[in-house]
């Protein structure tokens, strides 16, 4: 039987040869910084899955294609395709030889036709080989995949295949292309000297606006991407306004859009005061310099250029500037000009960029932006709860409220002593991260605001089919980046959102169910009965419940967060039996497609986990067992070689001195700490490690031992300093004893910063308030 998710067996009319090299390469479709970023906290995250597929490596591909690494998929089957001289078949614009008029070349391409489709089939996961089961042709299944896979919308325009561009011909610069004679300038140019650039250009007057490359760049462009920013003010002064527009050949830069990309503000400043249409001139792409700046990064620059570039250069009929600004304001979290942006044209939100994705879906992808996906401690809720911004301004400036149940003259004078404070205790300041807990803050109330003005419009408005599938593409994507407040204000403004699947029939709690985002299932709760019960009573289109769902494995990344297989076993462990508690009797007992139970899909999708689990564990007991047994030998050795002695009656000589009881107590607390830790480790050595024993019992005993282990390390050290003391002369006991006590807590704290966080991430795991809120109120 089939594992879902994995490579099916499935045979085309004539395949490739049985062994086939396995081929891989670099990337090859182009990568855009905002859309598809690196994975970093700060920018958008990658898209996850809609399945999380048992991936099943075929000798083309290291992993089947899913809905979520079309582009690493892509690189893989594309570098065979083309090796195995098969990827011109592929191509869209490709036309097949008619049978009667060239019956060779036709049969020839038969063959080709059935080795592509068939390496493109066992390529895809079982979703996405049910799309493309009825396609004959290898041209269409890949045209097919990439409109069906990739996270693109192509409603506005039809996709015509793949297109390379070529470089264009640049003009005849009119001095025979003799670019030698400019050597000396451009030398100067990179490196500063202004001294010879205006000596060169007073032996030639045409230099100053000449294309002194091959590429079509002027001086103005070299000293601009060389970061020069007096000698493009003194290039600028010898220029007229129209020579500031030329472009260079290769993507039609003016010099403007080349300090865009360095994001040196005065640069650009000295050019819009000479020309105050260079903002709105764009390249041969048709890209403003606003948006390449916006692309990179860079704040200031992206600021300086908004403000003079017009208004309806941004709007959606304009083209693309518009949504690619707002998609790139939204990445690099520039939500002052998001704003505004959408303030201006609210329907850019839906409307697409150049990387064909609405804005709306970059915003989606960005849990950051809010205050769910903000990690704080507890002081830092409690300042973050102090601090008052206003979302329409970018200040640094740091405002603090203090809510009280006193006098109102209390709380005024408070927060005025507050904010003196702040003003004149800067290292304080930083040193509690009080700015960065602001900015954290504002950026929460702005990206609450945009989300506002977004939902407002699209209730004001009447969406059509288009603009409904885009939005919900983007709430899907929120839903499995854990988005809480994004999806909640996208339902609430468009309620038939909840209802909606995707394309293997799943509402978006399935979904948040195969992501592991228990913030999104825990909204469940909000709903009404009814409407809880038509939820979790539905199945997907290979006739998976949610149980089933909850029974597959969680994706790497969720897992990579939870330290040990053990607690990761827990946890998958934990949402199914959340999930199990909410769905109908039924669904336990109700069989897929494949024919399997929700219980036998976790088992079989976790037996590797199981075993991870089992040999962490078991190497934890072992390393601990070792160091408990240690000091079990240790202490109960010292229990009858006391310090000092005993006298001629046998009792210990020391024993009137308060110190002696101390010894006594803490190694016998030591003692019994020690050999409990060992009877918890052996136990764990000795345990049945079966599924259901990783949700409480052994991370109990594990629990119990790595306890009472770090209690015989500490009231061990406390035995061996109070019998130092005994020993040692009152003269000399106050002298040494502080070092030696000093020394003493070493171990302890080392034991505490390398072992007391596990130990409390399984006591938090195991008897915590858990990852689930059944009491949220009802929001839908």
């Amino acid at each position: 039987m089939a594992v879902e998710g994995g490579a099916p067996n499935t045979i085309a009319s004539e395949g490739p040869p049985s062994t086939i090299p396995e081929i891989s390469g670099s990337s090859s479709p182009q990568m855009t910084p905002a859309i598809t970023p690196s994975k970093s906290s700060d920018v958008l995250p990658q898209i996850t899955p809609a399945i999380i597929p048992t991936v099943v490596p075929t000798a083309i591909v290291r992993e089947v294609l899913t809905e979520g690494n079309y582009r690493y998929w892509r690189t893989c089957i594309k570098r065979y395709l083309v090796g195995q001289g098969l990827y011109d078949v592929c191509r869209m614009s490709y036309k097949h030889p008619h049978k009667g008029k060239e019956p060779e070349a036709y049969y020839d391409w038969k063959k080709k036709n059935a080795m592509a489709l068939h390496a493109i089939q066992i390529s895809c996961s079982r979703e996405m080989l049910s799309q493309i089961m009825g396609i004959k042709q290898a041209n269409e299944a890949w045209d097919f995949l990439k409109r069906y896979a990739k996270p693109t919308f192509y409603f506005d325009e039809p996709f015509g295949g793949l297109q390379e561009q070529q470089p264009l011909a640049h003009p005849s610069t009119g001095n025979g292309d003799n670019f030698s004679q400019y050597e000396k300038l451009r030398q100067a140019l990179y490196s500063g000297s202004w001294k010879d650039i205006e000596l060169f250009i007073r032996s030639n007057e045409n230099a100053v606006r000449a294309k002194i490359l091959p590429t079509g760049l002027t001086p103005l462009h070299i000293a601009a991407g060389a970061g020069h920013v007096e000698i493009v003010a003194n290039l600028v002064e010898k220029l007229s306004p129209e020579d500031l527009e030329e472009k260079e050949y290769v993507q039609g830069y003016t010099a403007l859009a080349w300090a865009a990309s360095d994001g040196i503000t005065e640069i650009a400043q000295s050019m819009i005061k000479k020309n105050s249409t260079l903002a709105n001139i764009s390249d041969m792409d048709q890209i403003l310099p606003v948006v390449i700046a916006s692309s990179l990064g860079k704040r200031e620059m992206t600021r300086f250029l908004y403000s003079h570039t017009r208004s309806e250069e941004l709007a959606p009929e304009k083209g693309t500037n518009g949504a690619s600004l707002l998609s790139y304001c939204i990445a690099s979290k520039f939500l002052d000009l998001a704003l505004d942006i959408i303030q201006k044209h609210p329907r850019l939100a839906v409307t697409l960029d150049m990387d064909d994705l609405i804005p709306l879906y970059a915003f989606g992808q960005m849990p950051s932006l809010f205050k769910s996906g903000s990690q704080l401690w507890f002081w830092q809720r409690w300042i973050y709860s102090c601090i008052s911004v206003n979302p329409d301004h970018a200040s640094d400036r740091v405002q603090v409220n203090v809510d009280d149940d006193t006098a109102r003259d209390d709380r005024n004078k408070t927060g005025k002593v507050l904010r003196q404070l702040m003003l004149r205790l800067s290292y304080p300041v930083e040193l509690l991260g009080i700015k960065n807990i602001h900015q954290k803050k504002l950026r929460n109330a702005q990206a609450t605001k945009l989300l506002q003005l977004i939902c407002n419009d699209l209730q004001s408005q009447k969406t059509n089919m288009i603009v409904g599938y885009r939005v919900h593409q983007a709430v899907i994507q929120a839903v499995k980046q854990g988005n809480v407040e994004f999806v909640t204000g996208m339902i609430k403004s468009i309620p038939e959102l909840v209802w909606n699947l995707d394309i293997n029939d799943r509402n978006i709690f399935f979904i948040a169910i195969l992501n592991r985002q228990e913030e999104i299932f825990s909204l469940l709760h909000g709903l009404t009965s009814v409407k809880k019960k038509k939820m979790t009573s539905v199945g997907d289109r290979f006739d998976n419940n949610m149980l089933h769902l909850a029974a597959m494995l969680a994706p790497s990344d969720k897992l990579e967060g939870i330290s040990g297989a053990a607690l990761q076993m827990q946890r998958e462990l934990q949402w199914y039996q959340e999930v199990e508690s909410i769905v109908p009797p039924i669904c336990k007992d109700t069989r897929n497609s494949d024919g399997k139970k929700p219980s036998e899909v976790f088992s079989e999708q976790h037996a590797d986990l199981v075993k991870e689990g089992e040999k962490w564990m078991k190497e934890i007991a072992n390393s601990s067992t070792f160091v408990s047994a240690l000091i079990v030998t240790i202490m109960f050795a010292a229990a009858f070689t006391i310090p000092g002695g005993n006298n001629d009656k046998g009792a210990p000589i020391f024993l009137e001195n308060k110190l002696f009881l101390v010894f006594v107590v803490s190694d016998s607390i030591s003692l019994f700490s020690a050999t409990t830790s060992v009877l918890m480790f052996l136990g764990i050595l000795t345990s049945q490690y079966a599924e259901v024993k990783f949700l409480t019992r052994l991370p109990t005993k594990l629990i119990i031992g790595l306890s009472t282990l770090f209690v015989s390390i500490a009231a061990m050290m406390i035995a061996f300093c109070a019998a130092l003391a005994i020993l040692l002369k009152e003269s000399s006991t106050k002298v040494v004893m502080i070092p030696i006590i000093l020394l003493a807590c070493v171990p302890v704290t080392l034991f505490a910063l390398l072992q007391f966080p596990l130990l409390v991430n399984i006591c938090i795991s195991t008897y915590g308030p858990g990852i689930f809120d059944r009491t949220i109120e009802r929001w839908y």
